[in-house]
């Protein structure tokens, strides 16, 4: 992104902040693409009446963060295109605008990340109780 204008100080740290939060996302969903590979291999033993009510809803949570994330994908990639936009300017740089957004947008990135957390702990103890009970 080449900059065409002297933008302020905080609408180039929402900037740095949003690219950091998007490559999160992109890490976000390589795990998560790990998480439904590791439910796949212990399906059989995931359905096991033991297990299966956590499972039914790791899996429901893992869906829902995936939902939110690629929401969040969406609100953060018109977040980056608005301030590239104003960089070159082509569109007047609106701070207060742009703050409410990123205020929002952390709010989401907090919550995609706990939730995010919760889910990887919830799965990999999920598993780990599996294989204890099978060695």
């Amino acid at each position: 992104m080449g900059f065409a204008t002297a933008m302020s100080a905080r609408s180039l740290q929402y900037y740095v902040i949003a690219r950091r939060w998007s490559s999160d996302l992109e890490f976000f969903k390589i795990e998560t693409a790990f998480f439904h590979r590791l439910m796949d291999d212990y399906f059989i033993r995931l359905c096991d009446q033991a297990y299966f009510e956590q499972f039914k809803r790791t899996g429901t949570e893992l869906l829902k963060l995936e939902e939110e994330g690629a929401r969040a994908g969406v609100l953060l990639s018109q977040q980056l295109k608005h301030v590239e936009l104003m960089a070159e300017d082509i569109i007047p740089e609106n701070a207060e605008e742009l703050a409410v957004k990123q205020v929002h947008l952390e709010h989401l990135m907090t919550n995609i990340t706990r939730d995010y957390r919760d889910v990887k702990k919830s799965l990999f103890q999920l598993v780990e109780n599996i294989l204890k009970t099978t060695n």
